[in-house]
Parts: C-alpha cells; sequence; structure tokens
C-alpha cells in the first residue's frame, strides 16, 4: 500500500504558461513514481485533450479526466465513469442558445468530442491549448448516451454571469469555474474531490496523507478532500487568500518544488 499519492491538474498547475512541463517537473514525477507513490492528473480535460500531452512528455500514470466523469489505469483501461444523459446536455444546450448567452458549447463522451461551430475562435483556442480537436455536430450526433461534460466557453468578462445563469436554471448539476473563460457543467456528484476519494479506496490510502495540487475555484473540493491541499502561487487572489497551503506558481516549478520538499526529501 502506498503511504501517500499526489494529485495534479493540469492546466495553471503542472503546466506552466507556456503550457508546458518543465524537467524539473518531469523528473520529480519520474522520482515519485520509481519510489512507488502513485502520481494521478487531475483535469477538467477530456479523454483527447490529455493524453496528447501525456505521450508528448513520456507520461504514464492514472488520469481522471471531465473533472472525475471517467477515470483511466495506467494501461489506459477505464476504471469508474458516469455523466449527464444526452437528454440532459441537451437541454443545457438549449437553455445557452434559446438565452443567446455570451459562450458557446462543446460536449464530451468519452472520447469524442462535439462543437456547433468549429470556426469559433474560442473553441479554436480551447484545441491548440489541449492539442486536439473537436468534431463538428450537436448533441443528437453523440453515439452514446452519456456525456460526461458541457464545457461554456464564455466571452472574456461574462463567465460570471453566465455561471449565475446556469446555476439559477440547473441547480441539479455540478457547474463550476475553471478558468477565466470556462465553466464544467457535469453530473451531480461528479468532482475531483470524489475521483480522489474513489481512488484512495482502491489503494487502500487515507485522503489524509494525500497531497494535491490545484489552481482555480474547480480545484477547491480536492484540495480540501485530501490532508495536503496546496493552492499554486498563480491561483485568484480571492482563493490565495484564504488558502492554508500555497505552492509557488506554475512557472516556478511549484508542484516539483512541493514534492521534492515534502516526498523526495523524505520528510514525514
Amino acid at each position: 500500500m502506498p503511504r501517500t499519492a499526489i494529485f495534479s491538474d493540469i492546466d495553471g498547475t503542472l503546466l506552466n504558461s507556456a503550457h508546458q512541463v518543465t524537467p524539473r517537473t518531469r523528473a520529480a514525477i519520474e522520482a515519485v513514481q520509481r519510489s512507488g507513490v502513485p502520481f494521478v492528473i487531475v483535469t477538467a480535460r477530456g479523454v483527447s485533450g490529455t493524453y496528447p500531452l501525456l505521450e508528448q512528455q513520456n507520461i504514464t500514470c492514472t488520469v481522471v479526466t471531465y473533472s472525475g466523469g471517467v477515470i483511466l489505469d495506467e494501461e489506459r483501461n477505464v476504471i469508474h465513469h458516469h455523466g449527464l444523459t444526452r437528454a440532459q446536455a441537451q437541454a443545457v444546450v438549449d437553455f445557452a442558445e434559446a438565452e443567446r448567452l455570451p459562450m458557446t458549447w462543446s460536449a464530451y463522451s468519452f472520447e469524442d468530442w462535439v462543437a456547433p461551430d468549429k470556426r469559433d475562435p474560442r473553441l479554436i483556442q480551447e484545441e491548440r491549448i489541449v492539442m486536439a480537436e473537436a468534431r463538428e455536430g450537436d448533441i443528437a450526433s453523440i453515439k452514446r448516451d452519456e456525456v460526461q461534460k458541457i464545457l461554456c466557453l464564455c466571452t472574456q468578462g461574462e463567465t460570471a454571469m453566465v455561471e449565475r445563469r446556469l446555476k439559477e436554471r440547473f441547480p441539479e448539476f455540478a457547474i463550476a469555474v475553471s478558468s477565466e473563460t470556462l465553466i464544467e457543467v457535469m453530473p451531480a456528484g461528479s468532482s475531483k474531490a470524489g475521483a480522489v476519494r474513489t481512488l484512495c479506496d482502491l489503494w487502500g490510502l487515507d485522503p489524509a496523507d494525500a497531497i494535491a495540487f490545484g489552481d482555480n475555484y474547480n480545484d477547491l473540493p480536492m484540495l480540501e478532500a485530501v490532508g495536503h491541499g496546496y493552492l499554486m502561487g498563480n491561483a485568484p487572489v480571492e482563493l490565495l487568500e484564504r488558502a492554508s497551503l500555497v505552492a509557488p506558481g506554475n512557472d516556478e516549478d511549484g508542484v516539483a518544488r512541493v514534492i521534492e520538499d515534502r516526498v523526495l526529501s523524505g520528510r514525514p
């Protein structure tokens, strides 16, 4: 049984502002894995937007995608999944379009990523960041009757308003801001924290002994679910003001520096 596990968000946390994993961070990941400590990616990204990065960096690990919607082991076998029904996803899209909310949407179902307009610059920006491409289509074109996430790509400055409107209309769903322009809409109970607890149970590990890293609002439940939850130094000021543990920023090798100090040094 591992003595601890490390759970890390990707964007704004593991990646620096150039969307790269630095050599120091890569070396820290390799070192903890050699020592038998599980290193887990926990991201709001979809399956297709996560593995290109891991392949580029030659990282093999357990992966939590869709903020807990799909968990895959090191061999990419699905060990847990849940999502919205196609009808629930359609209701979210219909509302956003009928109300003309300042956003576009995309939907994720396992490896499938669909969006209504491939030319939308907000989607193009997201594709560039995650190194994957959505296909143009609608909710009806998704083959499986399970949609892990609706991603709302908001116009700059309008995210808070869109979040409020969605939460008012869909209080039964888990709705969380993941960046200045992104909102995740998922089924109730879908969270990074839930995924952490699922994996800790699987490994016989007390979450109080685990370490987690994140930089935004949707990471807070995960940071609170473990004994050592580090908010990155580049997180929003509002979150930093109430954080108990703060790691150096993502441009300062924050994840690597905490791992070196807390895990690789042998410090309890």
